[in-house]
Order: C-alpha cells, then sequence, then structure tokens
C-alpha cells in the first residue's frame, strides 16, 4: 500500500515539501475521475511521487511531462491532469484527447481561476464539465462535494470536462 511505503520517508525527513511529495492523501482529489485498466493517463508537471505511483496503479498508461515539453508529447489520451495550475488552455489540450476523453483539472480556490477556467472549457467546446468542491484543498483532500451542495464547505475546485 502506498500510505505504508512513504509515511517512512515522510517520519525520517520530517519536511513539509516530504508530505507534499509522499502523501497517499494526494491521490483522493483524482476519486471521482474514476481512472481505471484501460485508461492512457497524461499528467503535467506532477509535483508527487505517491501520487503518479498511485496512478500507475490505476491506468494501464501513465505518461508525466513537464509543461514546458508538452508541444513534444505524440499521440492522445483518454485522461489529462493539470493538478494546480492552468498549465496550458483547455483548447490545446483538447487536441491531445482521445474521442472519449476527459480533461481534468484540480485548482486552488485562493487563486481564484476555476471560473474562468469553466469559462476556457467551454469556448474549447467541452459540453460537459462536472465540478466539485474539495476540502479542505486539492493537495490533501478528504471531502468531495458536488459544487452545488448545500452543506459542503468551501474548498478548492475539481473540474472534469468531456
Amino acid at each position: 500500500m502506498i500510505q505504508e511505503k512513504y509515511n517512512r520517508r515522510i517520519f525520517d525527513e520530517g519536511t513539509e515539501d516530504a508530505i507534499l511529495r509522499l502523501s497517499h492523501l494526494r491521490s483522493n482529489v483524482l476519486s471521482p475521475v474514476g481512472i481505471g485498466d484501460g485508461d492512457n493517463v497524461l499528467i503535467i508537471d506532477p509535483d508527487s511521487e505517491a501520487l503518479v505511483e498511485w496512478l500507475k496503479e490505476q491506468a494501464t498508461q501513465v505518461t508525466e511531462v513537464a509543461a514546458e515539453m508538452l508541444p513534444d508529447i505524440k499521440g492522445t489520451f483518454n485522461i489529462i491532469i493539470s493538478l494546480g495550475h492552468l498549465n496550458e488552455t483547455p483548447a490545446t489540450l483538447k487536441k491531445m484527447l482521445s474521442a472519449d476523453g476527459r480533461l481534468v483539472y484540480a485548482l486552488p480556490e485562493k487563486d481564484r481561476i476555476a471560473d474562468f477556467t469553466k469559462r476556457l472549457l467551454k469556448e474549447a467546446g467541452f459540453s460537459e464539465i462536472t465540478t466539485y468542491r474539495v476540502s479542505p484543498d486539492y493537495l490533501f483532500t478528504t471531502e468531495i462535494y458536488a459544487e452545488d451542495y448545500i452543506g459542503g464547505g468551501a474548498g478548492d475546485y475539481l473540474l472534469i470536462a468531456k
């Protein structure tokens, strides 16, 4: 289990960076995406070893890429993930998606870019955008709410566009 594997390293390193890179909670934000066998996933600028390992356990193929290397990527993916940043426009990423593909953004509320990103997704031709509020944040998600859930507290956003 990823949690057991990385807990010792987190304890030994004892830094905030170690928690960010190695916490098993990093994958929680992606649970509504439904990543599974047969998925070909592209993750842009991954900042967590534990998250990437979790993805590799779930999906058939996982490609990690730095945002500046996106123009060099060939082929298509059925899931593209960007966590924490609007690294590239949805219109550009849509060209890299298969016909049934999903574009996934987890965005911090403090940057106030979720509404802007939703507009960009609509302009890029995504017709179905599902929005979740994740709490306390997208990094260490412990609760996930539909955006319009009355009892859902403030938190970051998870956007899944088709």
